[in-house]
């Protein structure tokens, strides 16, 4: 009797782990609980002319995103890829073109800077270089130097989010100022950009109570600086784990962001598994 309520018990302990958890890894989540990350998105590029694209997302054994592949390839249309220190900590992103002069030619580098609590505080960003043995960033042939499109710092809260960014953009000096404000909620209600002697209040509006696909994965939450705990509205669908699966556009000019790639009317589809001994990967 006791074995069979011993095991009824630890059934009822992985429903509410599966209930509850949201898919992302933390501590606090019991170990029959899923491990979600995204697989892939699909929706209208917005920042890259609006037509419909789709980026497949690898991970490494440490649940690190190490490349996104589009379906369609171009000139500032690039495949993105990712690198690590032995620390499991990213020290690289950059994307990569077909360049019919150039080969394995990048259009932007960004190379990250750690503080002794392991947060990114500067980010360096290399234009149009090329993809050198390491792999690291070279200039082409015919310039004796790397280009530096921007230089960022970043400033953290207690709860490790990004509250403050500093921006070069082709400057000797900052250029412009970002702060971030979240609610008692944990979501960002308000971006304030100051440059050139004014400021810009970015607001948001109604979240929903479902998990921030971005919690997925800590480096989403870095490349987007979007530590919100849910969505913005509207969400049009959700997966059985609260994640959702079909994002609409907010208001007219807004855009859905993952990994700094504007997209309207994206899809998401998740890869998850759950993290126990003799029970089946789960899989979207």
């Amino acid at each position: 009797m006791n074995s069979i309520l011993m095991a009824a018990a630890f059934i009822m302990l992985c429903i509410a782990g599966l209930s509850l958890s949201g898919c992302q890894k933390n501590p606090g989540i019991p170990p029959c609980s899923p491990v979600c990350q995204i697989s892939e998105i699909k929706g209208n590029l917005e920042n890259e002319g609006g037509y419909l694209d789709s980026l497949a997302i690898v991970y490494n054994n440490k649940n690190n995103p190490v490349s996104m592949t589009r379906n369609n390839v171009g000139n500032t249309w690039p495949n993105y890829f990712f690198l690590y220190d032995h620390k499991g900590r990213m020290t690289d992103f950059y994307g990569v073109y077909p360049n019919p002069l150039l080969e394995n030619a990048f259009d932007t580098w960004h190379r990250f800077y750690y503080d002794s609590k392991n947060r990114v505080i500067i980010d360096t960003t290399y234009e149009f270089g090329i993809v050198g043995p390491g792999p690291k960033p070279i200039p082409r042939n015919n310039r004796p130097n790397l280009s530096v499109r921007n230089i960022s710092t970043y400033t953290y809260d207690n709860q490790n989010r990004i509250i403050k960014t500093t921006y070069t953009q082709d400057r000797d000096t900052v250029f412009m100022i970002k702060l971030f404000s979240y609610n008692h909620s944990g979501n960002l209600v308000k971006i304030e950009e100051q440059f050139l002697g004014t400021s810009n209040i970015i607001t948001f509006g109604a979240y929903d109570n479902k998990i921030n696909y971005h919690r997925t994965n800590s480096i989403w939450q870095f490349l987007d600086q979007d530590y919100s705990m849910n969505n913005l509205l509207p969400i049009a669908a959700y997966n059985s784990y609260n994640l959702p699966t079909l994002l609409l556009d907010s208001e007219p000019g807004d855009y859905r962001v993952l990994a700094g790639l504007g997209f309207r009317h994206a899809k998401i589809e998740y890869s998850c598994e759950i993290i126990k001994q003799g029970i089946p990967p789960l899989i979207k």
